[in-house]
């Protein structure tokens, strides 16, 4: 009975923690009827929301240890009230840290460089400081891999392990036990402290967002350290380096000019790192990771259906593209045979158009040869002489076009007859439609006349 009530609970507890998602925009605000007379606080963070800053009256509640000041945003954006909180918090004994609001819009590289083009390593009293609130746009994969490199940058940078700021169920849903042996900064507004996996331990608790404090109008964002955890586990120290013996005798070493010297990442203390020893922390741990590896199993499953949905567009897409240049091509067939057809549409009807303007002249030629006869008839009846001497003369004109037609045609003859050796019969002149006009004429007037 007692295991399957553990059971439940084990199920009941992660559906929880999975369905909570990311609670640092949550304002659950634990200490609101409480007063700074009785509230235990640590430090502050602060940014342009808080406005001009009486650092001199801040300074003097004994409660701030430190305050972490908002420097950067993104690529681009710079805190315009950054420098004024800085150096009159450092003026006033106030330890500062330096912290940068991680955007998934622009490049890592672009944002880190934003933040040290403002933040300078010399003035700063605490490790440098990475807020992660947000994978807008981001898978769990890429989250973790651009957390990482902008942590290896400020570390390469700055000589020691930066610390990330983000919520309770942020850390634990995305980014991990590849972040547990960085110091973290975590957000929990609620009178319980936040309870991490994958063995992570974290050094300082926001535990509201609602303090306030002498010299500032606005709520203030208050924390505490966790237990036996201090100033010294975020402090950011340098240390330099001993400068080489010699003896009286050695040979002086050349002057060079000194790179920068080198920056020791501060002593973490072994307790933030241990292991869960208590049977409920190996618990707890066995659920965040059985959690973490469902959300990464659930993150593959649904990148595998997004990548195969992609690729069945993609088919569908290509499937439609190949019908539209089918029918495409089917369109084009169709009127180049349309247009064929009219073609020859066109031809036919100018080869009858043509076949009905010869039929026409020939009409036209007949009934004008026609009405030139009737006139001639109508003209020898009028004048029976001068009928006569014109008929006399074309008589004779046409007998003697005939009687030369007649000779050429013979001389011809001869002539192919001697060019030969083989004689030929004269070419037959067959009368009547082969006959030349004349010839016609000279028949017609002859039948006229009889």
């Amino acid at each position: 009975m007692r295991v399957y009530i553990l059971l439940i609970f084990i199920c009941l507890t992660a559906l929880f923690t999975f369905a909570q998602g990311d609670d640092h925009e949550v304002r659950v605000v634990g200490d609101k009827n409480y007063n700074n007379a009785t509230l235990v606080y640590d430090g502050i963070d602060v940014s342009n929301y808080q406005k001009d800053i009486n650092w001199e009256a801040t300074a003097s509640d004994p409660n701030i240890k430190y305050v972490y000041i908002k420097a950067t945003e993104g690529a681009t954006h710079k805190q315009h009230r950054y420098r004024y909180n800085l150096e009159n918090a450092r003026k006033h004994g106030v330890k500062v840290g330096s912290y940068h609001f991680l955007r998934t819009s622009t490049s890592i590289q672009s944002q880190f460089n934003n933040f040290i083009s403002l933040v300078k390593r010399e003035e700063q009293d605490l490790v440098p400081l990475l807020d992660v609130e947000t994978r807008e746009g981001w898978t769990i994969k890429q989250l973790q891999d651009s957390v990482m490199k902008f942590a290896i940058l400020l570390e390469e940078h700055f000589g020691c392990k930066p610390m990330i700021y983000t919520s309770s169920s942020y850390f634990n849903n995305y980014l991990g036990a590849s972040f547990a042996g960085y110091p973290l900064f975590i957000a929990r507004y609620s009178k319980s402290e936040p309870q991490l996996y994958f063995g992570a331990k974290w050094i300082l608790w926001q535990f509201s967002d609602r303090g306030r404090i002498d010299g500032i109008d606005a709520m203030v964002d208050l924390s505490r350290f966790n237990r036996g955890c201090s100033i010294k586990d975020i402090a950011y120290r340098t240390i330099k380096p001993s400068k080489p013996r010699r003896n009286n005798g050695d040979v002086p070493r050349p002057k060079v000019k000194h790179e920068e010297k080198p920056y020791v990442p501060y002593p973490r203390q072994k307790q933030n790192l241990n292991t869960p020893k208590t049977k409920e922390e190996k618990e707890i741990q066995k659920r965040g990771e059985e959690a973490a590896r469902k959300r990464q199993e659930m993150e593959q499953k649904r990148l595998e259906e997004e990548r195969k949905a992609q690729e069945k567009q993609r088919k569908e897409d290509e499937k439609k593209r190949k019908e539209i240049e089918k029918r495409q091509k089917e369109i084009e067939k169709r009127r180049a045979a349309e247009e064929k057809k009219r073609l020859e549409e066109e031809k036919k009807r100018l080869e009858q158009e043509q076949k009905r303007q010869k039929e026409e002249a020939k009409q036209k030629a007949r009934e004008q040869a026609q009405n030139r006869m009737k006139s001639q008839k109508s003209s020898n009846a009028a004048n029976p002489s001068t009928a006569s001497s014109q008929q006399d003369q074309r008589r004779n004109d046409l007998e003697q076009a005939k009687q030369e037609r007649l000779d050429q045609q013979q001389s011809s003859a001869s002539t192919q007859h001697t060019s030969t050796s083989s004689t030929s019969k004269p070419k037959y002149i067959p009368k009547g439609n082969n006959q030349s006009s004349a010839d016609n004429e000279t028949i017609k007037y002859n039948r006229h006349k009889k």
